[in-house]
């Protein structure tokens, strides 16, 4: 059935629409924000701009599990891990474009990493990770463990292996590696936390403390024996120290961070432990993770009877389902201390698109609007009747009326569907309860033609379905219309969905 041509207008407009609408908030917005962000080279590069080393930081993708939101439903949960793993993915694809020499993950790479679970479980949970984000020999990564890879504290919940798990799958709890000269050191803060608070339960000093082995504790100590002549950047999942109601900078989305603990978490680290980590490493510059939102602060301590300042960039999770509209990941160039007169390394926050509001102020109001201007057009339609139906002929008793000169469309209608010759006279006859079959003339008696009483039945019902059809026309056509208008979205939605996976 052909459409009639302000319904293809309409159609073919919401189709195109559609298209350029998924293909930009599907794919082209995550390219063209990750590409309007560039690596903050002019901060430290005096000379050629390929002498810069590049590192990517990367906060708490916590790539979600079955068991991430026990109150949802199985499929409301299977639909929050399907559209985050999603974002993740086309996020990493984008982000990837600015072909890093180094990744650091700053921990809580999987939301249920701690938890306990089969082996076999665990390394689904991990391949699914590195599905995501797809790391190769080309792209170094780092990572350091955050309180959902090992766990902090005790609970029933945490799996006893854990952190042998993460050592086996993602590397050491603490390392350092040098990259443009400096060392970047990787701190793992949620054992810290729980050795920390064995020392200080003891009453006892971090030099009096005997550290154990291969503890963080220990790590520092050994760190700070060492002889360290090149800048120290410092990578923690869980921030430092500082006054509660401290200001983060304009990048914070709400709030800011406080000091807080419960299972399986604390805030920030303990006043003294934050002195011991500044004093031992003596950083020029601090990440931290696990607070999900951007936080720009400036730590003050004294080194050699000297008061210093040490900045600290609380990167924003990387993940759409962690609490922040706008996700978000840090870019950090490196050049050799001797080779500038100015700072040695420079950072950039950058966001990504905000996912949710794309699904709630882009695509609903989107659908809201085709919806109502196919509802519009087919009620257009459906109002606007054929003109047999809308022209009634006048009453006559004429019994020499000629069928064949009638001037009426009704008549016309009737003429063609009796299939009546255009020789032969038939008169018409009607009174106010029904419409009775044409009758011969005196003339024509004996040569009356036979007329199909299927034609007769349904010319005498017509009038009395009108209202029956004409709703059945409505609802089917609108339905329609929301089938053609969908179908091309939709499939190509899926497309950049198998895309990106």
């Amino acid at each position: 059935m052909r459409l009639p041509v302000r319904n293809r207008l309409a159609v073919s407009a919401l189709r195109a629409l559609w298209i350029l609408t998924i293909l930009w908030f599907e794919f082209g917005t995550f390219y063209y924000v990750v590409g309007r962000c560039s690596w903050p080279d002019v901060d430290v590069v005096a000379g050629p701009k390929d002498s810069a080393k590049h590192v990517l930081i990367v906060a708490d993708p916590q790539i979600l599990d079955h068991r991430s939101y026990p109150g949802r439903s199985a499929l409301l949960t299977f639909l929050s891990r399907l559209f985050t793993d999603l974002n993740l993915r086309k996020s990493w694809r984008a982000v990837a474009t600015k072909k890093p020499d180094a990744v650091v993950f700053l921990g809580d790479m999987m939301d249920g990493g701690r938890l306990e679970m089969s082996d076999s479980e665990y390394e689904d949970y991990f391949r699914r990770f590195m599905h995501i984000f797809g790391l190769n020999a080309d792209m170094p990564a780092y990572f350091i463990p955050g309180n959902h890879d090992t766990g902090l504290g005790i609970s029933a919940t945490f799996s006893h292996d854990a952190r042998a798990r993460y050592i086996s799958h993602f590397g050491p709890l603490n390392s350092q590696f040098s990259i443009a000269n400096h060392t970047l050191v990787l701190l793992d803060a949620p054992t810290l936390v729980e050795e920390d608070y064995r020392r200080n339960g003891r009453g006892q000093s971090f030099d009096d403390w005997k550290a154990a082995p291969d503890g963080p504790i220990q790590f520092v100590k050994s760190f700070s024996a060492g002889q360290h002549m090149q800048p120290v950047i410092l990578f923690s999942h869980i921030p430092m120290s500082r006054p509660d109601g401290s200001n983060c900078g304009p990048l914070r989305e709400r709030g800011t961070i406080r000091r807080g603990v419960g299972l399986g978490y604390q805030n920030t680290l303990g006043k003294q432990t934050s002195t011991f980590l500044m004093d031992s490493f003596r950083p020029t510059l601090i990440f931290s993770g696990d607070d999900h939102d951007y936080c720009d602060y400036h730590h003050e301590f004294r080194l050699d009877g000297k008061l210093r300042h040490v900045k600290e960039v609380t990167v924003k999770s990387f993940s759409m389902a962690m609490g922040v509209r706008r996700p978000g990941f840090q870019l950090l160039s490196l050049v050799p201390p001797n080779e500038v007169s100015r700072s040695s390394h420079a950072n950039k926050p950058c966001l990504l698109p905000d996912q949710i509001g794309i699904y709630l102020n882009i695509y609903i109001p989107l659908i809201v609007l085709s919806l109502l201007l196919l509802l519009v057009v087919n009620l257009s339609r459906t109002r606007r009747l054929p003109p047999w139906m809308t022209s009634r002929p006048s009453i006559t008793t004429n019994q020499n009326f000629h069928v064949g000169r009638a001037s009426s469309p009704f008549f016309k209608t009737l003429r063609s569907r009796f299939d009546v010759d255009k020789d032969k006279d038939f008169a018409y006859q009607s009174d106010r309860n029904n419409l009775s079959l044409p009758l011969p003339t005196s003339s024509n008696l004996g040569r009356r033609r036979h007329i199909k009483w299927q034609y007769a039945c349904c010319s005498l019902a017509a009038p009395l379905r009108v209202g029956a059809s004409k709703q059945r026309g409505f609802i089917s056509g609108f339905l329609r219309d929301i089938r053609d208008v969908a179908i091309f979205p939709l499939s190509i939605f899926m497309i950049v969905a198998w895309i990106f996976s």
